[in-house]
C-alpha cells in the first residue's frame, strides 16, 4: 500500500477551480477519491440542501496541446493548438467529464514561467453527450477512430478536428466549462438525480 496521496496535475487543477464556482457557502463539496482503483471517477460534487444530498460524479480526461508549425500555404487552415484525446468506452460511473488540455499563452516566452502562466481549456460533457461523441468518433473513411481532438487559437471558439468523419469542424465553443457550470447546478439541484 502506498503511504502517499497523489493528484493529478489536472484533477488538482479542477477540483479547486470548481470549489470556487461551485461554493461551499452555497452548499457543494468538491470530494476526491483516494482510491486509484476508483475506475470511472476521478472527482464528485455533492450538494446538501434541507438534509438532502446530491451526487454528481466527473471523469476527466487530459490532452497534451500542441502548436502545430505554421502551414506552408497561406490557404491552409490552422489552429493555435490542437488537443488529441484517446477514443475510450464510457463508464457508466461517471454522470459528467472534463475534457482538459494546458496550453501556453506564449509559445515563444523564453523567460521561466510558474504554474499559474500556464492556461487550460476545459470542455464539459454530460453522459450522454459523451457516449455521443464516442459513437460518433470516426475517421474520414468512416472507421471507428482511436482518437480524437479539438483545435482553437483561443477560448472564443473550439472547434473538433479529429474524430469527425465529414471533417465538418463543428463547434464545441458552447462546451467550455465556463459556459456550461448551469449544467452541473441545475443537474445537482434536480430530485431525479438523488443518489
Amino acid at each position: 500500500m502506498d503511504s502517499v496521496f497523489t493528484l493529478q496535475w489536472p484533477e488538482f487543477l479542477l477540483a479547486n477551480e470548481l470549489q470556487k464556482m461551485l461554493p461551499k457557502a452555497q452548499g457543494y463539496s468538491v470530494l476526491i477519491p483516494t482510491s486509484r482503483q476508483e475506475k470511472g471517477i476521478d472527482l464528485a460534487i455533492i450538494k446538501k440542501a434541507r438534509g438532502n444530498s446530491r451526487v454528481a460524479t466527473i471523469q476527466i480526461k487530459a490532452s497534451r496541446t500542441y502548436m502545430p508549425d505554421p502551414p506552408k500555404r497561406h490557404t491552409t487552415e490552422r489552429y493555435r493548438y490542437y488537443t488529441w484525446f484517446n477514443r475510450f468506452d464510457v463508464p457508466d460511473d461517471a454522470d459528467f467529464f472534463l475534457l482538459f488540455g494546458m496550453y501556453p499563452p506564449d509559445g515563444k516566452q523564453t523567460k521561466s514561467v510558474n504554474a499559474q502562466w500556464y492556461q487550460h481549456l476545459t470542455l464539459l460533457f454530460d453522459h450522454e453527450e459523451m457516449k455521443e461523441l464516442m459513437s460518433n468518433c470516426r475517421t474520414r473513411s468512416g472507421r471507428p477512430d482511436k482518437m480524437f481532438g479539438f483545435g482553437f487559437d483561443n477560448e472564443k471558439k473550439v472547434v473538433l478536428t479529429r474524430g469527425d468523419e465529414h471533417g465538418s469542424r463543428k463547434d464545441y465553443s458552447h462546451h467550455l466549462l465556463q459556459n456550461r457550470i448551469d449544467v452541473l447546478r441545475n443537474y445537482l439541484s434536480s430530485r431525479s438525480h438523488q443518489k
